[in-house]
Formats: C-alpha cells, sequence, structure tokens
C-alpha cells in the first residue's frame, strides 16, 4: 500500500439552511499535496447511490496506492449524513457498502460525534473492516480546528510505519486540541 488520500465528502449546500456551511476539504488536501507531495483524490457525493458508486471504484487495484480513507460529513453517533439522504448511514451500513475496500487502510471521519458511544461498536468496525485504524470525533466540532487536526494527522499516518508511534506523536503536540474536539482512534 502506498502514500495517498482518498476523500469523499458531502454536498454541504444542499443541507437544511441550518447546517450549511461554506466547506470544502479539498483546499486541505492542496496543501497536502503541494507541502508533501501527498497525492489524493477527492469526490463530493450527496446520496447513497454515489457512495456505492465511488466505494466500488475505489477497490480497484490502481486506487491501493491510497492509503487514507477521508470522511467529511455532519455525523452522527456511529454514522454519518449524506446530504440527499433522509435517513443516515450507520457505521455498519457502510461497511456493508465498502467491504473490503478499508482492509489496510487509515479510515478518518472528520465528522461530529461519529466516534461518540459505545467503544465495542467501533472496535467492531475496526475489526470487520480489516482497517489499520478508525479516528474520528465524538463532540460537535469547528471545522477550522478540526482540519489543522485532520492535517497532522495524515501527515503522520503517512509518515510513520509504527501505528502506536502515530498516536503518540498527535497526543505529544496536539492532546488539548484532540481533547476539545474529542478526537478517538482504534488502532490496536
Amino acid at each position: 500500500m502506498g502514500k495517498g488520500i482518498i476523500c469523499l465528502e458531502t454536498e454541504w449546500h444542499i443541507t437544511k439552511k441550518r447546517n450549511q456551511v461554506p466547506m470544502n476539504s479539498e483546499p486541505l488536501l492542496r496543501f497536502m499535496k503541494e507541502c508533501y507531495g501527498i497525492p489524493y483524490i477527492y469526490r463530493r457525493i450527496a446520496t447513497l447511490g454515489e457512495l456505492e458508486y465511488y466505494l466500488k471504484q475505489f477497490r480497484k487495484s490502481e486506487y491501493d496506492k491510497y492509503e487514507i480513507f477521508y470522511f467529511s460529513f455532519h455525523g452522527q453517533t456511529h454514522g454519518i449524513q449524506l446530504e440527499g439522504e433522509k435517513e443516515p448511514l450507520s457505521l455498519d451500513d457502510l461497511l456493508a457498502i465498502g467491504g473490503d475496500v478499508f482492509s489496510n487502510r487509515f479510515i478518518h471521519f472528520s465528522s461530529c460525534r461519529t466516534l461518540l458511544g459505545a467503544q465495542k461498536a467501533i472496535d467492531q468496525f475496526k475489526v470487520d473492516s480489516g482497517a489499520k485504524s478508525v479516528t474520528g470525533y465524538t463532540k460537535s466540532v469547528d471545522s477550522v480546528l478540526s482540519a489543522i487536526h485532520d492535517i497532522a494527522l495524515f501527515k503522520e499516518c503517512l509518515e510513520k510505519e509504527q501505528i502506536p508511534a502515530i498516536f503518540r506523536q498527535l497526543e505529544r503536540m496536539y492532546g488539548g486540541l484532540q481533547e476539545k474536539l474529542g478526537f478517538r482512534t482504534h488502532s490496536y
């Protein structure tokens, strides 16, 4: 597996008015590419059909070099919200759609509260997906602060080989920010 990021981001502008935000994660990814030479793929998705399509495409061997799956969505406990859908998508449903696409990859949910709740459910998602780690937030997050943390997380994931070293370094450098965001990792 190589070094790169696949970002799937919600369509922030078609949501309910109170949730509309002028966000776009692609500048963050361009920054990573310009500073560190990290390739990326960025896709905006709004519906379950679009998500299914892209996860199927990313199973192809030509995408093996992309080691990080970065989900940028509205979140809820153990789930994400696709803006074109009425019902949230649970992590179990995401796993059923994605299948082995998450195997041996870092999965990061840059969304509010997705990793809130029972750790057992997140641990099971990690085991069932075969992911190297599953990370995300347990609180409602400020998009600027989460972007700062996401950059630091991706840099560590793509530079270090030892998974425990990644999270020790992040805790040492960004422990206060992690606490504010409710950052949680499941990597062991």
